[in-house]
């Protein structure tokens, strides 16, 4: 039963940020798994703001 109710469960969205060639913020995704590419990269949380700005230097989650 506990199997059951843990594949029912909603896991926690994680966050990406596409970075161009110059370091800005193109996309955000929220997804349960990584996206396919090199140049996304785990934020914390997604804000609008960042779309074609450099991303702030503590946004950025520790692999």
């Amino acid at each position: 039963m506990r199997q059951i109710l843990s594949l029912l469960r909603r896991r926690k969205p994680r966050h990406f940020a596409l970075l161009d060639e110059q370091g800005r913020c193109r996309m955000l995704l929220s997804s349960a798994g990584r996206p396919d590419g090199a140049n996304w990269v785990e934020v914390e949380e997604a804000r609008l703001s960042w779309i074609g700005r450099h991303l702030p230097t503590d946004c950025e989650r520790a692999a």
